[in-house]
């Protein structure tokens, strides 16, 4: 996918900008993240004592298999994979730890779930064995291109070479977008992906808590 390069070119350009100039004998920061938007890390560099910039990536994966009960018809195949590539600039306004933050980042982040039909079925008459009912799967996906706005508290290039940071924004992604597929008996049942896409249309606005460690280097 072309978004990808796009947004890392915008990100060298950033941290480019920053070896220019005065910036040029300022320090970097290294910083590893964990939070809402996965596990990664980050780049950072001063560009002013109130201006900061920082380029980094988040990921994160989670699968679950919810076995029902034996009586129940269906079993749910459900994942979650993060993928976070961003661009940030942090303004510190009080020139303290305190910052506002606002960016960019590349939404990689789906949501899946597969239904699985574990019963048999009497329909006119006739009895259908689950793999003849066939399987429903639904993908949640999001805007790749999605503002961010945040507010923080730490700041790598004041004090202490080694300290933390934590941050709460949210990144304003779109509506879902979801698509649905389905085989055997259920594939009319894909039919409901619009349905489904309008019912999760409240869900613009992705919440996002970060805990970062960083390490002031030179």
């Amino acid at each position: 996918m072309l978004i990808i390069p796009t947004v890392l070119t915008v990100l060298m350009f950033m941290l480019l900008l920053c070896g220019t100039g005065h910036a040029v004998a300022q320090s970097f920061a290294v910083k590893a993240n964990a939070g809402t938007k996965g596990i990664g890390g980050e780049l950072a560099v001063s560009l002013h004592e109130k201006i900061n910039v920082r380029a980094g990536a988040n990921f994160f994966s989670f699968s679950y298999f919810y076995e029902t009960e034996p009586d129940d018809d269906f079993d749910l195949d459900a994942g979650l994979s993060l993928s976070n590539y961003s661009a940030m600039v942090d303004w510190h306004p009080f020139g303290n730890r305190f910052r506002l933050s606002g960016g960019i980042i590349y939404n990689g982040n789906t949501v899946t779930a597969e239904m699985q039909p574990k019963q048999s079925y009497e329909i006119g008459g006739d009895i259908y064995a689950p793999e003849e009912l066939g399987n429903l799967e639904a993908e949640v996906t999001f805007s790749p291109i999605t503002p961010y706005l945040g507010l923080g508290f730490g700041n790598a290039f004041r004090g202490s070479s080694f300290g933390m940071n934590v941050e709460l924004g949210a990144m304003f992604q779109g509506s879902p977008r979801v698509n649905m597929s389905a085989d055997g008996l259920l594939a009319p049942s894909a039919s409901q992906g619009p349905q489904f896409e309008e019912n999760l249309s409240w869900f613009t606005a992705y919440p996002v808590l970060t805990l970062s460690l960083y390490y002031r280097i030179n």
